[in-house]
C-alpha cells in the first residue's frame, strides 16, 4: 500500500509540478515584448539626452566667448582729461548727453523697482477682495 501511495504521489507531483515549454513561452512572451519596447524607448531617450548635452556644451562655449568679449569692452564712457580736451564741443555734448541718459536709465530702473515693490501689497489686497 505504501508503494502505491508513493507511486501515486510521484505521478501527481510530476504532472502537476512541471511547466511545459509552451506554458513558459506563453508567460514569458508578453514580458519579453514589454522589455523590448522599454529598451527601445530607453535608447531613444539616451540619444536625445546625448544630443541635448551636445547643444548645451555648444551654448556654454558660446556664452563663455561672449563673456570674454563683454569683459573686454570699456566699463564706462568716461574719458581721461587729456582726451576730453581734444574733443570738439559737439562731441563733448554727445558724451555728456550719453552720461545723463545712463544716469536717467539707472534712476528709472530704481523707480520701477520701487513701484513694483509698492504694487505688490495692493495686488495682494485686490486678490483677497476678489476671493470674498
Amino acid at each position: 500500500m505504501s508503494l502505491e501511495r508513493m507511486l501515486l504521489f510521484t505521478v501527481v507531483f510530476a504532472l502537476a509540478g512541471c511547466a511545459t515549454k509552451g506554458f513558459v513561452k506563453q508567460q514569458v512572451t508578453p514580458v519579453s515584448c514589454r522589455v523590448d519596447v522599454i529598451e527601445s524607448r530607453q535608447n531613444i531617450l539616451d540619444q536625445r539626452i546625448s544630443a541635448a548635452e551636445g547643444r548645451l556644451n555648444s551654448l556654454e562655449n558660446r556664452a563663455n566667448t561672449l563673456e570674454g568679449q563683454v569683459s573686454a569692452l570699456p566699463k564706462t564712457m568716461e574719458l581721461p582729461a587729456a582726451d576730453r580736451a581734444v574733443l570738439t564741443d559737439t562731441e563733448r555734448k554727445s558724451i555728456d548727453a550719453a552720461q545723463r541718459a545712463e544716469a536717467a536709465a539707472r534712476n528709472a530702473e530704481a523707480a520701477a523697482t520701487n513701484a513694483d515693490a509698492a504694487a505688490r501689497p495692493a495686488a495682494k489686497s485686490f486678490e483677497l477682495g476678489q476671493k470674498k
